[in-house]
């Protein structure tokens, strides 16, 4: 039984895009210019000119407070929408200055969180079975970048995770097999998510892993950044790229997409190392006639960028995840 997450859409509409750019038109809709007064030409009484911080427009002094507090705030990245035309994208939160009022500005006094060093620790092996959570998640942007804070806490993120991953609740799951001793990579992998659906039977696609490259500095590209919350807080390390993929499926014609996942957080304690890994996925699908006269389109894009941890074990000491596919014959 797949278990959904909550508050993660598995496919849109017209409808449920207008509904996710309405803030944005709200705001649109809602901001005001501030007007010039009109000045009269007639001869007016002399009066004694007020002090500059009295005469400056209050408008203009809300206006710019509003300015420097924006940077402090952090966007949300982008929920996994699936697509079947045009692309889906986000807001901000973007408050307009209070008319009429002389606000202040907030001065933040910078958090700096202590990390890990991971060149002290054994290097990472991309193998097994993984629980992966997707960054949009709320619980997880509250505490990834808390306010004023100039690092990640990494350590917040790991901790919540485990809450979430004794209840047996996930964005998605992946399996890694075993590299051989001629390389880092592994061979195949897995992949579910229960927001990638066969919209036919309605059960998350068995989605394929290969052609896994090793590399020694993970990056990732400009669109796959706009998927992380903070992509400059991205740290540099060993990870994998593959591609993603279905195997042959009746009803669609191809799919295609990436997979990268590398570790950024470690420590060591009581004798086990705690690992918080970060990665990007896409999938993008295209249907044939059969589904397409069945009402699902022509296919449809996903991408998200996610957290992940090494799956739990059992009372034997198996892990609890994927595993290799099973044969069909």
């Amino acid at each position: 039984m797949y278990r959904k997450q909550q508050g993660v859409p598995t496919s849109s509409s017209a409808g449920s895009l207008k509904r996710q750019l309405s803030p944005e038109l709200a705001h649109a809709q809602g901001s005001s210019i501030p007007v010039a007064k009109s000045i009269s030409r007639r001869p007016t009484k002399r009066i004694k000119p007020l002090p500059a911080t009295q005469t400056q427009n209050p408008q203009l002094q809300s206006a710019s407070t509003s300015q420097s507090t924006r940077t402090t705030q952090v966007s949300r990245p982008t929920s996994p929408v699936k697509v079947t035309e045009g692309r889906s994208g986000y807001t901000t939160e973007n408050p307009g200055a209070e008319e009429g009022r002389n606000l202040q500005p907030v001065i933040f006094h910078s958090i700096i969180l202590p990390q890990p060093d991971l060149a002290s620790l054994s290097p990472p092996t991309f193998s097994g079975n993984f629980d992966l959570y997707g960054m949009y998640l709320p619980f997880l942007v509250k505490v990834y970048l808390p306010t004023a804070a100039t690092t990640p806490d990494y350590t917040a993120v790991y901790d919540r995770i485990l809450t979430s991953q004794a209840k047996h609740d996930y964005t998605a799951r992946c399996f890694l097999a075993p590299p051989d001793t001629s390389s880092s990579a592994p061979h195949f992998g897995r992949f579910e998510s229960s927001t990638v659906l066969d919209p036919m039977v309605e059960r998350p696609l068995d989605i394929t892993l290969g052609a896994f490259t090793y590399k020694k500095a993970l990056t990732y590209t400009p669109t796959e950044r706009t998927s992380f919350q903070a992509p400059e807080q991205s740290t540099v390390g060993p990870g994998l790229v593959g591609h993603t993929g279905l195997p042959v499926t009746c009803g669609i014609k191809s799919a295609k997409g990436v997979f990268k996942i590398k570790r950024v957080w470690a420590t060591e304690e009581h004798g086990s190392t705690k690992e918080l890994f970060e990665g990007f996925f896409s999938f993008s699908v295209c249907y044939d006639s059969m589904y397409r006269k069945a009402g699902h389109g022509n296919g449809a894009k996903y991408k998200f960028a996610f957290w992940g941890v090494r799956a739990m074990k059992d009372n034997t000491g198996k892990e609890i995840g994927l595993g290799p596919r099973k044969a069909m014959w």
